[in-house]
């Protein structure tokens, strides 16, 4: 997820999209249509014919019937993440698209937690509504679990299912967070290819990389989880390390890409599987590789291995 071009991208695009499917909390198309409608409308060349098909999807996003509740949140949240980008965008113009993504998730979390915290319990009242989402979504899956025979399985799987849901009712922030990064970079790939712009594409996943200054908010993350008695800070704290700990892991998954070169089929399904089934080695593994390659660039002391275009 870079901002220069690498081929037409449209395997990594595929897989940033699932990313942004699976992990948000909110609808996926807005954190994908919301954002590339700005960066059209903001952004040169501005062709009539697309500012006028990004006005369209803008307005079929937020026109209507006033949002109430969670509806207009997602809405909210979209606009935020895509404005905050489009400013990256033009503020920062020599940096990635890693690092714009990273501003734009952080200033979006840091105005909408601001301006809810300034409306007394508006804070908790969003939070308490996702949550229940989340778990009504469970809730429903359950349900239709159950009436495919799915009890047979035993208390041990509707225990694990619990458990996954609770922890998904609480990281949801960082999972948004990464999905609302994902979002961005399916956003710049489109935009980049409406504005034949050479530095629009996606790099190949093993050229993944981030400033060392997350790190800190690594560090911050494991302070605020080994506070006592402070459960608001030990939940920061647990999205803070859930969202850069995936980024580590992804860099650490990077790092290996780019040593062994990206597996053929039959390879990329032995890896998915040893991610399923040894996830807790494998997720530790890659985040050590990530964490290593931030302070030591692993990367640069060797050439990379042969990777085909996606």
């Amino acid at each position: 997820m870079t901002d220069q071009a690498g081929g037409r991208g449209w395997g990594r695009v595929l897989g940033l999209s699932l990313v942004c499917i699976l992990l948000s909390a909110v609808q996926p198309a807005l954190l994908v249509f919301v954002p590339f409608s700005l960066l059209v409308i903001a952004l040169p060349p501005r062709r009539p014919i697309a500012v006028a098909v990004a006005a369209i999807l803008l307005v079929t996003a937020f026109a209507g019937t006033r949002p109430q509740g969670l509806a207009a949140v997602e809405r909210a949240w979209a606009l935020l993440v895509g404005g905050w980008f489009v400013l990256a965008v033009v503020l920062l113009p020599r940096v990635g698209l890693v690092t714009r993504g990273l501003a734009a998730v952080g200033a979006a979390f840091g105005s909408a937690i601001g301006y809810l915290w300034l409306r007394g319990r508006a804070l908790g009242s969003v939070d308490a509504a996702f949550t229940e989402r989340i778990r009504n979504s469970a809730s429903t899956v359950a349900d239709a679990w159950a009436r495919q025979g799915g009890e047979r399985f035993g208390p041990e799987l509707a225990e694990a299912i619990r458990a996954a849901v609770e922890l998904q009712a609480t990281l949801y922030p960082a999972l948004l967070a990464l999905a609302s990064l994902a979002g961005l970079a399916v956003a710049w790939w489109a935009w980049g290819r409406l504005a034949l712009r050479p530095g629009g594409g996606l790099k190949p996943l093993r050229e993944f990389r981030f400033g060392d200054g997350l790190i800190w908010l690594l560090i911050l993350g494991l302070v605020l989880v080994l506070l006592p008695q402070m459960p608001e800070a030990t939940r920061a704290g647990s999205n803070l390390l859930a969202f850069t700990g995936a980024l580590f892991a992804l860099r650490g998954v990077a790092v290996l890409l780019f040593f062994v070169g990206m597996p053929g089929p039959i390879g990329l399904l032995l890896a998915v599987l040893a991610g399923v089934l040894l996830y807790p080695i494998v997720a530790a593994t890659t985040f050590l590789v990530g964490l290593v390659d931030t302070w030591w660039d692993i990367r640069s002391r060797r050439p990379a291995s042969p990777d085909p275009e996606t």
